[in-house]
């Protein structure tokens, strides 16, 4: 067993990681470091109570990946304690997402796991009244190319990052949940309607959470890059597990009805069948059944399915040509789905001669 499937049968059923000897421990321990996965695999041994029996080879880096993500979450808690008491203030409250939004529920996810930068969400009406203000607390702009700006400005749905001069923190400011060019349109206010403040003395609004995993969604399989993929995916597995557990089995047929109201029901279609046989994402038989015609086509869908299995795959892995050849077709897929083709061409010409990254 190569290290990815290790680390996928680790995520799964955290017992298997003391039937690994040798060069599968570290294979396992390349997949998960790759994968930022470190701290995630510590906290499952530690609630499965196997910690103390794994190889000390091991847990000494899953125990130290662990303690980095704790102080991670206690920088991004006291980020988002400084955030809510700046001039921000004078905005309505923002939607916290992603990493933030997993923290401030509390959510089974969020152990174990480190967040890059803070993403909050704004109406398109004071997105850019939030960045003037953050200006204001010492936060600058991290994109000064004009093409950039235009870039994020004009089609994705979120603002260029902007950092924090000392502290050197990053902030997503996001309009929408996918980009203005993207294949499906997003309405936000929906996203909106349906959103709840955060737990007190939060001063932030979370996606319901039929949206949190629907963004979760948006986010893995809109994306251009999947070197970090298997952590999306887990998530995915993970919140849809916790909310079925906490909501019964009315959670998916919400779910399915808000990927339907929003134009999202392929995506999830495919993102649901690559956690169930991926990650054994267990659901109810009904599920499926408003999903199958969203379903690839006969003749694409075998590729398609092999593709988002290899696309998941660390270089710890026994078959690089095959996940190499994954990762290139769903780095075209995603820049296919977030822009026509015509301004696609045009950006993909700038960059190539300007060599600047997105």
């Amino acid at each position: 067993m190569d290290g990815s499937a290790a680390l996928r049968e680790a995520l799964t059923h955290p017992e298997s990681i003391l039937q690994r000897t040798g060069e599968e421990l570290g294979q396992l321990l390349a997949a998960a470091r790759e994968a930022g996965m470190l701290g995630t695999l510590w906290h499952l041994a530690q609630i499965h109570d196997i910690d103390e029996t794994i190889p000390e080879a091991l847990a000494r880096h899953l125990r130290g990946g662990f303690i980095r993500s704790e102080h991670n979450t206690e920088a991004l808690r006291w980020e988002l304690e400084t955030l809510q008491n700046t001039l921000l203030n004078k905005l309505p409250a923002p939607i916290a997402l992603k990493g933030s939004a997993y923290l401030l529920r509390q959510l089974p996810n969020a152990p174990g796991r480190i967040s890059q930068d803070i993403d909050l969400m704004y109406p398109s009406s004071q997105v850019e009244a939030a960045e003037e203000l953050l200006q204001f607390e010492g936060w600058t702009t991290t994109h000064h190319d004009d093409y950039d700006q235009r870039y994020y400005r004009e089609w994705m749905h979120e603002l260029p990052p902007l950092q924090h001069k000392v502290r050197g923190t990053t902030i997503d400011l996001h309009h929408n949940i996918l980009p203005r060019t993207f294949k499906v349109r997003i309405n936000p206010q929906r996203l909106w309607e349906h959103s709840l403040p955060a737990p007190l003395p939060w001063r932030y609004r979370l996606l319901c959470d039929e949206h949190m995993v629907l963004h979760c969604v948006c986010h893995l399989f809109s994306e251009t890059d999947w070197a970090r993929s298997i952590r999306d995916l887990y998530d995915i597995k993970v919140l849809i597990e916790h909310f079925q557990q906490t909501e019964g089995d009315g959670f998916i047929d919400r779910l399915i009805h808000e990927a339907e109201a929003l134009g999202l029901s392929w995506i999830l279609e495919r993102a649901l069948t690559l956690a169930a046989s991926a990650l054994h994402l267990a659901l109810p038989e009904r599920a499926w059944q408003p999903l199958k015609p969203h379903q690839p086509s006969a003749i694409t869908r075998p590729l398609e399915r092999s593709i988002y299995l290899h696309g998941i795959n660390t270089h710890a892995t026994d078959s690089p040509a095959r996940d190499t050849f994954a990762q290139a077709a769903l780095f075209v897929r995603g820049h296919y789905l977030k822009m026509p083709l015509p301004l696609l061409v045009k950006h993909l010409t700038h960059k190539a001669l300007t060599k600047t990254p997105d």
